[in-house]
């Protein structure tokens, strides 16, 4: 099938996001029927989506996002949006089309779950959802340009989206609330425990040299040494 033939068939969006998904940009890509398929599907789960936001949408969310009360969903909403931008804008600078496309996947199943769970949103979370939805236009205005184009013109958006702003992401909203944290000895994996995000170096220290399944590697030995990794580990060296 050449690309005239595939745009004919299943339109230029869904083209350029399965090329760009396949494979690795400096790899070649491997023709599927099934692939371009799968391209199709994720833009219907993206206009779906849209149109299941647009009842909510207020396109002066961002005036109004700072000043209602966040609520869990709200939250997790605002963490789903943030670091998918987070995702995209790092991976297009590198190039790393196929990463940014799958976390747009993800991000769009995330977002879909999160419409189901919201059967009576409030005021947070209508404003996180407008906010979702601009800033998924945006994102995804790259790699699939016309519809982009007309989700924005269905929210009564002028101009093509290729001329918006890029969105930025706020580290602090795109942070999630707990993390699994790798604990080792002399490097080696021996457990894992989920804290807040937030939880303290020294603390993690004392929660790692507690943990059952790490103490049967400390017997008999002096600890030289606990590096902390906020986030993802505790190293404990010992002998």
């Amino acid at each position: 099938m050449t690309p005239e033939e595939a745009v004919t068939n299943y339109g230029a969006d869904a083209l350029r996001v399965f090329e760009l998904f396949v494979a690795p940009f400096e790899q070649n890509v491997q023709w599927t029927n099934e692939g371009m398929a799968g391209a199709v599907r994720f833009l219907s789960r993206v206009f779906d989506l849209a149109g299941k936001l647009a009842q909510w949408w207020d396109p002066m969310w961002s005036m109004q996002i700072g000043n209602v009360e966040a609520t869990d969903t709200s939250k997790a909403i605002r963490r789903a949006t943030h670091k998918f931008v987070a995702k995209a804008t790092a991976d297009i600078e590198a190039f790393a089309f196929n990463t940014y496309i799958s976390t747009a996947m993800i991000t769009v199943n995330t977002l879909g779950d999160l419409v189901k769970a919201a059967k009576d949103p409030g005021e947070a979370e209508k404003l996180a959802f407008s906010e979702a939805l601009e800033y998924l236009i945006k994102t995804l205005s790259p790699v699939a340009p016309h519809s982009a184009d007309e989700i924005w013109e269905g929210l009564g958006g002028e101009g093509f989206t290729y001329s918006l702003s890029w969105p930025t992401h706020d580290p602090v909203l795109a942070r999630d609330d707990k993390v699994t944290v790798a604990i080792q000895v002399n490097g080696k994996l021996r457990d894992t425990m989920d804290v807040d995000a937030d939880t303290p170096n020294d603390q993690l220290e004392s929660m790692a040299l507690g943990r059952e399944k790490a103490i049967p590697f400390l017997e008999g030995k002096t600890v030289r040494k606990v590096i902390v990794v906020p986030g993802k580990l505790v190293n404990i060296v010992a002998s």
